[in-house]
C-alpha cells in the first residue's frame, strides 16, 4: 500500500463517518486528483503571495 493510500485510509478512519464502497471509490478518486494538483502546485521557490482580484462596481446613474 502506498503512502498516499495509507493517508487516505487514515483520513477515512479519523472522520468516523461510515463510508460505503461506492462512496469510498469516488472519494479516493477525488483525493487522488487533489494530491496530484498539490504536487503540481508545490514548486520550490514559488511565490505564495496572494494578490487581490480586480473589484468592479457598477456606475451609478446620475440622472435618477
Amino acid at each position: 500500500m502506498s503512502a498516499e493510500d495509507e493517508m487516505f485510509e487514515a483520513l477515512i478512519k479519523a472522520s468516523g463517518v461510515p463510508v460505503q464502497n461506492g462512496e469510498k471509490a469516488a472519494l479516493r478518486k477525488a483525493y487522488g486528483s487533489l494530491m496530484l494538483l498539490a504536487q503540481r502546485t508545490r514548486v520550490p521557490g514559488r511565490s505564495w503571495e496572494v494578490r487581490t482580484l480586480p473589484h468592479y462596481v457598477p456606475e451609478q446613474d446620475a440622472n435618477k
